[in-house]
This record gives structure tokens, sequence and C-alpha cells, in this order.
């Protein structure tokens, strides 16, 4: 097989993961009234200071989008219709317009809810290689999403060590005070809460749990010096985020689609093509 040949099945390989666990995520969406359609004439109150979020609603765009029933209906159906087509035809406008509708859908989502919410990001991100089929270009693009992925953890880790919040006994219990008060009151039987009553309760516990997820964290600086545990990179992630739902009830199930730069897509590609074969 020609690397060519190789680089196109690779090609095929990540772009039916990616764009199917892209569907799979705003389908989830849609049904919880999570896109265009679920946030129709709403009112803004946005009060972070971030100039180009203040800038898009100067602009009334926003507003324009989210009054407008028949175009939040027309975008909704893109994000389901652009990588559908993308599958079909192989064009890369296909692709390119589907991180375009979701970059508008993230800037829309954040100015209605008020709230950062950062994983998107990672949906919008990990589908910017395939606007290009050139194996050069999409290989470095590839590339440099997986850096990417290590430097959102390492610099997390570094953020908490420079600060000093890593070696303050009570930061993780205090946190849990303030940022899961809404379970604690609404769903203290729950197992989420439990595990936060018991972290609040017991300070030097929470140190321990925080201090071994910055050493977690910590531990992704090595992927930017070899390939060789990726793999253990790729668990870590997984166990990191299911971790950080439990104890914290934060959310990254898009931006661990990040993490999918981290497999070995050359074995893949390879099973992939013995399983076909049999």
């Amino acid at each position: 097989m020609t690397n060519s040949e190789t680089f196109n099945k690779e090609y095929k390989l990540k772009a039916f993961l990616v764009f199917g666990v892209a569907l799979l995520i705003l389908a989830y969406r849609f049904f919880s009234h999570a896109l265009f359609t679920g946030m129709l004439n709403p009112v803004y109150s946005f009060q972070q200071k971030e100039t180009w979020y203040h800038i898009l609603l100067a602009s009334n765009l926003p507003q324009f989008i989210t009054d407008n029933y028949l175009l939040s209906v027309i975008l909704d159906l893109s994000l389901f219709i652009f990588p559908i087509l993308f599958f079909l035809s192989w064009k890369q406008i296909w692709a390119i317009a589907f991180s375009t509708v979701v970059l508008i859908y993230f800037f829309t989502f954040n100015l209605v809810t008020g709230h950062h919410y950062h994983g998107l990001v990672g949906l919008i991100l990990i589908t910017i290689p395939f606007w290009t089929k050139n194996e050069t270009r999409f290989n470095l693009l590839w590339e440099a999403v997986r850096y990417y992925w290590l430097y959102i953890f390492a610099s997390a880790a570094l953020w908490k060590i420079l600060r000093g919040s890593v070696f303050y006994t009570e930061q993780l219990s205090n946190i849990l005070k303030w940022q899961q008060l809404d379970l604690l009151l609404q769903q203290p039987d729950s197992f989420q809460a439990q595990v936060a009553q018991y972290l609040i309760s017991n300070p030097q516990v929470s140190h321990g749990v925080l201090v071994v997820n910055v050493l977690v964290q910590l531990s992704f600086v090595v992927g930017f010096f070899t390939k060789k545990f990726d793999t253990m990179l790729f668990v870590l992630a997984i166990i990191f985020c299911a971790a950080n739902y439990f104890v914290m009830s934060i959310v990254s199930i898009e931006l661990l689609m990040l993490n999918l730069t981290l497999l070995n897509w050359e074995k893949m590609a390879a099973l992939f093509k013995r399983q076909t074969e049999l």
C-alpha cells in the first residue's frame, strides 16, 4: 500500500469518527433544547468584559439569529447536514461550513447563557484539519491540535503550581463549597453530592485529590517530546475528565474530542483493514 493510500484510509477513518461523534453530541444538545432553536428570544445578560463578545452584541448578529425562528431552524439543520454532505462528497467546503456554523453556535450559546463554556472549542478545533485533504497540511494541522490538547493539561498544572494553589490545603474544599452549592441543596443524596460533602469535610483528602490532579495534568508535558506515551495519556485524559465530572460537575465531552489526536491511527487503520477483509 502506498503512502497516499494509507493517508486516505486514515483520513476517512478520522473523519468518520470525528464527525460521527460530533453528530452524537449535537443530537444530544438538540434534544436538550440547547441548539439554536432552543435559544429563541432570550434576554441577553452577558456580564463578562471580553471585548469580542460585546462587539458581537453591538452588531446585533446574535440577536438576529435568536429572534429569527426560520434562521435558527436552518442553522440547526446545517449542523447535521454539513457533516453528511462531507461524507458523501469528501469536499472540504462542507467541513469548513460545519466548523463555521459551530463557531457561530459557540459564541451565541455563551452569550445567551451568559457563561463561558469552553468545551465547544474542542468540537471546532478537531474539525479544522479536514479543511484540507493535502497530506502535509492535514498532518500539520492534526499535530497542531494534538499539541493544543497537551497544552491544555500542562498549562493548567503550571498555573496551579505557579499561583501556589496546589500548596494550599483547603483549596479544593473551598472551591467545592461554592461550585457545588446547587447540587448540595437540590440533590443532597446523589452520588456526586456525597463525594462533594466528603471532600469538603476532609480537606486533607481533597488536597490529596488536588495534588494528584495536578500531577496527572503535568504528565502531559511528556507528549511534547515523544509520542511513546500517547496511549497512556489518552487513557489518563478520559479518567481525568470522568473524575472531573463526578467531583466538580464539569462536562468536558466536546473538549475530550481532542483526545482523538493521541490515538495511533496507523494501527487503527491497519486493524480496520483486517476486519473488513475477514
